[in-house]
């Protein structure tokens, strides 16, 4: 007695049906991918087999012009077959063509290569049923079968499907012309090669195609993550983990390029040093995290007051910098008092409460005519900053 092991052929299937439930999420994942390039090959492929449908329409005219007279009967029902099919398929080809040129964007995108396959190898059994009057010839099926098969992406159970309907009517239609029992059993059996052929190269080609376009996918999903890391990592450098605001290495570079080009084209500029009014105390009787709520609502302030060419650092702890481009010391002065009104009326708000905070502001300028380095206009500021301290804060100077 045979005794199968039960559990084994259980996980065996169980696997397999984990497989094709894997093959068919692949498959509907490059679904639109291919539909896009089976309708790009479908727009040059369906003129070239218009264009040999018509030599083949010009070769049989002429040849029943110049020798009409010998062809009669099985002859002249071949030949005028022909001539009706290859006129036919030609017409039917240059429809495709136009309709894939307009279906980019419709539903026809998905089954229009299918419908042209599918309308393509019934011509060819239309062709081999009426070479069959003449010659035992089945080529245009083998060619169809074949270049089907390597022409477009095609999913392949549906392509299994149309290459077993394709066979059947092929089976049949050679009956209707080929009564040599052996030579209708060898086109039987070479219909069956043509098919399955044709069908393996679909199989192949699909996975292949499925398998590149997923990994270039991944590929893609890769480097976008690695150009953002690179981008954050970016930020991370030149800017203050706090607030957000440039830190003062980048500060410093940006300004030193300002005040070059300043330099260059004759422009005043001017520098803002910013010191919070009794910043310790909010952090020694509310927390570092409320010291830290505030910083990131003043900060938020000055970025949204100056201009968007103007720069606003921290240059740590609660000192701010801003550089004003193309600015004169009046209109230095005029900002900063803007600044300083804003921080006084707007408060931060800390666990559902407010903590009112002011600044003292140092201010240097250097006018068109005047260059001068950013350590000379921090040098000054600082000054500045150190007397609107001793004045009594929350002040400009």
């Amino acid at each position: 007695m045979i005794h199968f092991p039960l559990g084994a052929v259980t996980r065996r299937l169980t696997a397999l049906a984990r497989t094709l439930k894997r093959w068919r999420a692949e498959h509907a994942s490059v679904a639109d991918a291919a539909a896009v390039i089976n309708l790009y090959r479908l727009r040059w492929l369906a003129p070239l087999v218009a264009l040999i449908n018509a030599l083949h329409v010009l070769v049989l005219v002429l040849g029943l012009q110049l020798h009409g007279q010998q062809y009669v009967g099985v002859a002249l029902s071949w030949r005028t077959g022909l001539l009706l099919a290859h006129l036919a398929m030609g017409l039917t080809m240059l429809a495709c063509s136009v309709a894939a040129r307009h279906a980019a964007a419709s539903r026809l995108r998905a089954w229009l290569p299918d419908a042209t396959a599918a309308v393509g190898m019934l011509f060819a059994i239309v062709i081999v049923t009426l070479d069959q009057l003449v010659t035992p010839n089945v080529t245009p099926f083998l060619i169809s079968c074949l270049l089907i098969g390597v022409i477009f992406y095609r999913r392949p159970l549906p392509a299994g499907l149309m290459y077993l309907a394709a066979f059947t009517a092929y089976y049949f239609a050679l009956s209707l012309t080929q009564s040599n029992p052996e030579q209708l059993l060898s086109n039987r059996l070479n219909g069956v090669t043509a098919g399955i052929l044709g069908w393996a190269l679909t199989i192949l080609l699909w996975r292949n195609f499925s398998t590149i376009t997923r990994q270039q996918r991944q590929l893609a999903e890769v480097n976008a993550a690695l150009q953002d890391r690179q981008t954050e990592l970016e930020h991370m450098t030149k800017r203050d983990g706090l607030t957000g605001l440039f830190n003062r290495r980048t500060f410093v570079e940006l300004t030193e390029r300002e005040l070059a080009r300043a330099r260059r084209q004759g422009g005043a500029t001017a520098l803002l040093l910013l010191d919070l009014d009794f910043f310790k105390g909010i952090n020694d009787t509310q927390g570092h995290p409320a010291g830290d709520a505030v910083l990131r609502h003043v900060a938020a302030l000055l970025a949204n007051t100056v201009r968007g060419t103007d720069l606003v650092g921290r240059l740590g702890g609660d000192e701010f910098i801003v550089l004003l481009s193309n600015t004169t010391s009046a209109a230095a002065h005029l900002v900063a008092e803007k600044l300083r009104r804003r921080i006084a009326a707007h408060p931060a708000v800390w666990q559902e409460s407010t903590i009112a905070t002011s600044v003292s502001v140092g201010l240097s300028a250097t006018a068109a005519d005047q260059p001068a380095s950013f350590e000379s206009l921090y040098s000054d500021a600082d000054m500045a900053l150190y007397e609107a301290k001793r004045l009594g804060r929350d002040q400009v100077v």
